[in-house]
């Protein structure tokens, strides 16, 4: 049997990935788009989350029982619902995505895991919608470049966290919306952070920073 039909079909396809990346990554420059909803299913995999390294990400991130917890664009709950048991048992977390259709997902993925502790917030990151130093940790896991304004999002960040609390800022590639460790740590310390840590390469990494306690 001739491999070369084979071959040429799988060369087909990375050609076609490699110009669908280029191309999403784009248009996220121009247009700062978020991941669509629904591809939700997919974000959702356990699969997926081998691949991305769910766990890594969460260890990285530093999460501890009893504190409370807001992640910026959670989707359908990838990190998000797992990270409602670290907090256990007096702990919650609460996520806030501006699509409608990613809400409603998470909603319904906590419910089905008899998740009491999380809550889903349909809203725009950059606005003031929780109430002001109120959280231990907030984290944004491929998050960042898909806000159009990233300046005012981490504003935002600033002003949910408590004096001393951990903003956790995580990119992977190849994701389209990649944020380098340099332009990830510009804009934290423009919104009034200090770095504390960055683990992992270029491939997954997560940046560490604090709200100073004065």
């Amino acid at each position: 049997m001739n491999p070369l039909p084979g071959i040429l079909i799988v060369i087909a396809v990375l050609i076609t990935l490699i110009f669908l990346f280029i191309g999403w990554r784009w248009a996220s420059r121009v247009w700062s788009l978020p991941c669509p909803s629904l591809v939700g299913w997919a974000l959702a995999s356990p699969l997926y989350g081998r691949i991305t390294g769910t766990e890594k990400t969460l260890e990285r991130i530093g999460l501890k029982p009893g504190q409370r917890v807001l992640e910026i664009g959670p989707g359908p709950g990838r990190l998000l619902l797992p990270a409602a048991h670290k907090v256990l048992p007096e702990g919650e977390v609460v996520g806030i995505d501006i699509q409608p259709g990613m809400v409603e997902r998470l909603k319904e993925r906590a419910t089905a895991a008899h998740i009491t502790n999380l809550t889903a917030i349909l809203g725009d990151a950059t606005q003031a919608i929780v109430q002001a130093a109120s959280f231990d940790v907030v984290f944004l896991v491929t998050t960042l470049g898909e806000i159009p304004d990233r300046v005012a999002a981490l504003n935002q960040c600033f002003r949910a966290l408590k004096p001393g609390g951990t903003l956790s800022v995580s990119e992977m590639l190849p994701d389209p919306h990649y944020q380098s460790k340099a332009t990830v740590r510009r804009l934290a310390e423009s919104a009034g952070f200090r770095l504390h840590s960055v683990v992992g390469g270029p491939w997954l990494y997560t940046a560490n920073f604090v709200k100073p306690s004065t």
